[in-house]
């Protein structure tokens, strides 16, 4: 009888970090089930994340981690991201979420076989001799044109945040320095910590991808413009609502999240290649963040690392998360959902 009775109590469900994977699985979880209690517990928030400083664009400008190369779950995740940042795009959000559906050019040198994710962009082609002649100053090489979506990661996250507040969800601030601290607390947690995971799980696989970008005034750019070279330099000028951001770098397994006047000056230089008037643009801030590096996402059921709890593993993402968020999202609440049915719960989902 004792038994019975607990399996009547609501599910409780942890979701740790709050950043574009974590908060996006956090509002999933209460929309989709009834009579779930979900609590996202992390040590920041938005504007202080990793999340704030991405370029935020479905298109993985660098991968090395090879994220996206190794994942056979990687079309189905940016298939569905794609399909929400269009359905909010065309909506009356948009504005507010600063989501934009830019035209896109990708320079390379040399011959490359199409990129996996072009099938999941609009209208992907791969640029003639006379368009080439018109973008004169990036002469001897190749490129493909497409158009895509960009976004600022903090008016989404912000967005985010309030529905999840606005339909139950509880908002806990705290450093966890091990998930055993919690185990037996929640029924199921989920870990979204990105390049926290290293600590929090022990996973060795886990590793730093520093990435340094700039961003400036520049009203008239409306166009992205990407390269990545042979040696693995990168080169991007990604357009937002009200500003534009220059970059980049991708430095695996470095740490340091300070500015460095060199390496501003250097992505400036490469920037201006493409589009000289970014001399005279004022800037508004340089930024550094540490994408969450591994050799393959970890998005799967972990029944061994707690006694009481059941761990849903959502990280290492690489500089990916913005094309795989919502994705991996619903696969997790999908994994949430089987692991409720296994701990013997009625679970009333939208699924």
């Amino acid at each position: 009888m004792q038994h019975a009775m607990e399996k009547v109590k609501r599910p409780r469900i942890a979701v740790i970090g709050a950043g574009i994977i974590g908060l996006p699985t956090a509002v999933m979880l209460t929309k989709i089930f009834y009579k779930l209690e979900v609590t996202l517990i992390a040590e920041e928030f938005s504007p202080h994340i990793t999340s704030d400083i991405a370029g935020a664009i479905i298109r993985p400008v660098v991968d090395n981690s090879e994220v996206g190369s190794r994942d056979s779950r990687r079309d189905q995740w940016t298939k569905v991201t794609f399909q929400h940042l269009y359905s909010l795009f065309l909506s009356p959000l948009a504005k507010t979420l600063d989501i934009s559906l830019v035209s896109t050019y990708d320079m390379y040198k040399g011959e490359r076989e199409d990129p996996w994710w072009k099938d999941y962009v609009l209208g992907f082609r791969h640029v003639g001799e006379e368009e080439m002649k018109v973008l004169q100053y990036h002469a001897g090489k190749n490129c493909w044109a497409y158009s895509t979506f960009t976004m600022i990661s903090g008016s989404y996250l912000t967005w985010q945040m309030e529905q999840f507040k606005a339909i139950g969800g509880v908002v806990v601030q705290r450093r966890l320095e091990s998930l055993k601290e919690i185990d037996g607390t929640y029924d199921i947690i989920v870990n979204c910590t990105g390049l926290g995971s290293r600590q929090l799980v022990n996973d060795p696989e886990v590793y730093p991808v520093r990435g340094q970008a700039i961003v400036v005034k520049a009203p008239w750019i409306k166009t992205v413009f990407a390269e990545e070279t042979e040696d693995g330099i990168l080169t991007y000028v990604f357009p937002r609502a009200d500003s534009v951001v220059l970059g980049g770098t991708a430095d695996a397994g470095n740490w340091s999240t300070q500015v460095d006047p060199l390496v501003s000056k250097a992505i400036m230089e490469r920037c201006c290649m493409y589009i000289p008037g970014l001399s005279t643009a004022e800037v508004v801030k340089e930024m550094v963040g540490l994408r969450p590096g591994r050799s393959k996402v970890r998005l799967e059921v972990d029944e061994t690392t707690l006694k009481k709890s059941t761990v849903v593993h959502n990280y290492g993402h690489g500089g990916l998360g913005v094309t795989f968020f919502w994705g991996c999202a619903l696969d997790a609440v999908k994994l949430v959902e089987h692991c409720l049915i296994q701990k013997g719960f009625t679970v009333n989902s939208k699924l």
